[in-house]
């Protein structure tokens, strides 16, 4: 889709959100699966859940703007970051607290990736005057930023806890 116009500058800032999104929701399996801490697994599970009502709310973004996403479009952001935080953990090989810490820093960075993703797109959609998606996208920009602060809230007990088993 060629971006000549906010209205479709839009539709391609929603189809990289949404390939992001699902391609988060599958690592946020793994990431629950190789947590050694529930605290971090319940983390990752809580957010998996978030980030598949994060997805609808994308799809109904696009009805709200009269489009459909982009077929094929892969969000290759997202994919980068995917690929960094799976690779740290094949080849670092890190256990206990410290693969955590690894899990919970890799997450990190993922939400703050949506948020910048989600902070231009809001800027998009403001721009376009949909109401319907700027309400749709805030929603999505304010669990992601909740889900950095509940990760940074839990590195320090990470790092205690790695910090007396080092």
């Amino acid at each position: 889709m060629p971006l000549d116009t906010l209205e479709n500058t839009l539709a391609h800032e929603l189809a990289d959100l949404l390939s992001a999104e699902n391609q988060f929701a599958k690592a946020l399996q793994q990431v629950a699966k190789a947590a050694d801490s529930e605290a971090v697994r319940q983390m990752a599970l809580t957010h998996l859940e978030e980030t598949k009502q994060q997805a609808e709310n994308l799809k109904q973004a696009f009805a709200a703007l009269g489009q459909k996403p982009e077929k094929g479009l892969v969000c290759k952001g997202a994919a980068g970051i995917v690929e960094e935080n799976s690779s740290t953990l094949k080849e670092e090989k890190p256990k206990g607290a410290l693969k955590d810490l690894a899990l919970i820093s890799g997450s990190l960075r993922v939400e703050h990736y949506e948020i910048a993703g989600y902070t231009a797109a809001l800027s998009v959609a403001k721009a376009v005057g949909n109401k319907a998606v700027v309400k749709i996208l805030q929603t999505n920009l304010k669990q992601e930023q909740e889900t950095a602060k509940k990760l940074q809230a839990a590195s320090p007990q990470l790092l205690q806890t790695a910090q007396g088993s080092a």
